[in-house]
């Protein structure tokens, strides 16, 4: 009761004034330092990748092991997957998710490739079994059975990897390595029994 007498007076009038504003400073500060917090904060972009069943995020320069692995896996059917008519769509498909360092190199393996299939005209089919992510290394591996038909009709049968790196770069991804070989994947567990 007495709290209630002192604010009705001119002192308690200016006292509760004084802490009204000291609490406006307060709020103000820290409406700008969370204003701050979330203009600093990356964009988060949650996808729901085709070749997956889990939600992948996407920041700007970095995304979640499901995006990473989503991409690995379009890669590999992409280039697994090549007659003579689509040759020429690999390459123009590859070229733009290619980091710089290693364009020129996959470009020139690509039309190599390319030029064999056409000259030989065979068919490549890849049948993907295994998908796997190696996060010490940021590798991606998509293990599966290659088979290659010839126009006779033969077809050649192989165990194949694609491996690949995918960065983020501007919330786009980014192949900054890529390799394909006959047999299992090359991981860092399979490695060290050796």
């Amino acid at each position: 009761m007495k709290l209630q007498r002192f604010l009705n007076t001119w002192d308690g009038t200016k006292m509760e004034n004084r802490w009204n504003r000291l609490l406006l400073l307060g709020f103000i500060l820290l409406t700008i330092l969370l204003a701050v917090l979330v203009f600093k904060k990356d964009t988060v972009v949650v996808l729901q990748p085709w070749s997956l069943t889990e939600e992948a995020e996407v920041m700007k320069s970095s995304s979640t092991q499901s995006y990473k692995e989503a991409w690995g896996w379009a890669m590999a059917m992409l280039m697994g997957n090549v007659t003579p008519a689509s040759v020429d769509l690999v390459e123009e498909r590859v070229g733009p998710l290619l980091h710089p360092s290693i364009y020129e190199d996959v470009i020139l393996a690509i039309n190599l490739q390319a030029e064999e299939i056409k000259a030989d005209r065979v068919s490549m089919r890849f049948e993907p079994r295994l998908l796997e992510y190696e996060p010490s290394s940021n590798k991606v591996f998509v293990y599966g059975t290659s088979f290659m038909r010839a126009p006779s009709g033969t077809e050649r049968r192989t165990d194949r990897t694609y491996e690949y790196i995918v960065e983020v770069s501007a919330y786009a991804p980014v192949i900054t390595g890529m390799q394909t070989y006959e047999g299992r994947p090359r991981t860092a567990r399979v490695l060290k029994k050796k």
